[in-house]
């Protein structure tokens, strides 16, 4: 009985968070194509990207920061990708407790001397009683961009070059709904602003990254298998909504196989697969964590390999 009002207790309160945060009218994107998300961490990944609820180590930084709250360990994760095998992406974050709040610090950098762009997360998460919501867990990003273009030597003189630099305020919620059964919602952008400066055409110029949310359930199943879904809604015909579900089994204590799926709501599906593998070694109370995923896509496919220290 009790178990059957956590639950109910803890869906109440994210559909009261989800009317909230869609009350809320993000300012509409310029620049879609800008800062864009490919999905961080090859654990993330080899799980589809299903990890809004989930989001139990220093990666909730990038999926949900309310899962900082929880978090018992400093971790230190570095991953790094060619994104359909052209561009260079690097993404290091570190996380652990701070008092009573959680926290972290991620660090993502990408592109070349045409186009590189720099992200900088601060994060903070709590648990706290909230009115009408019960226990929460909640996270706060503040993220900040900074970009640089038309560095590279091809264009002559012509060229667009400049920079640019912007902040960015992100919120994330977890729920426990059933001992091992979460809830999970964030809001990606919620409010953003980027200023460009064009240095070649002695212009500037305000634009938006597009703002994106997720909300995600997971259970886990024992200390032997994980399951998790996320769909993630349209915000203001930006771009297609996207579900996501992802699995991670550990057949033995020192291997986890994963395996994740996405794709587009859409006519035309575009549609996506993901296959993981962890390895962990363990000297005494440093845990050493070795994390592949391998991306398919129509385009092309796409490995992450992520290094974790866990202490």
């Amino acid at each position: 009985m009790r178990g059957k009002q956590r639950f109910f207790t803890g869906a109440a309160a994210a559909a009261a968070l989800i009317l909230v945060l869609g009350a809320v009218s993000p300012p509409k994107a310029q620049v879609p194509a800008a800062f864009v998300d490919i999905g961080y961490g090859a654990r993330p990944m080899g799980m589809g990207g299903a990890f809004t609820a989930l989001s139990d180590d220093a990666h909730a930084i990038f999926w949900n920061p309310a899962g900082l709250a929880g978090l018992g360990r400093s971790e230190l994760t570095l991953m790094h990708t060619k994104q359909l095998g052209l561009i260079p992406y690097t993404m290091l974050a570190y996380a652990g407790r701070l008092g009573t709040w959680g926290a972290g610090l991620g660090v993502l950098s990408s592109g070349n001397d045409v186009l590189r762009e720099t992200t900088i997360l601060f994060s903070f998460a709590r648990t706290a009683r909230l009115p009408f919501l019960g226990m929460t867990a909640i996270g706060v990003n503040l993220r900040y961009r900074t970009a640089s273009f038309g560095n590279n030597a091809e264009g002559g003189e012509n060229r667009s070059r400049g920079s640019a630099s912007g902040f960015a305020l992100e919120l994330g919620a977890l729920w426990e709904i059933g001992g091992n059964t979460r809830l999970g919602l964030f809001l990606r952008d919620l409010v953003n602003d980027m200023r460009y400066d064009n240095t070649a055409r002695k212009v500037s110029y305000s634009e938006k990254v597009p703002a994106t949310w997720a909300i995600g359930l997971s259970r886990k199943m024992g200390e032997v298998l994980i399951l998790s879904a996320d769909w993630e809604p349209p915000l203001q015909d930006e771009r297609p909504g996207r579900i996501r579900f992802g699995g991670e089994l550990a057949p033995i204590h020192l291997i986890r196989l994963r395996a994740g799926i996405w794709q587009n709501l859409a006519a035309e599906v575009n549609r996506n697969y993901a296959l993981g593998i962890g390895l962990n070694y363990r000297r005494g109370s440093v845990l050493l964590l070795f994390d592949f995923a391998y991306l398919i896509n129509d385009l092309a496919n796409t490995p992450r390999i992520s290094l974790s220290l866990c202490h």
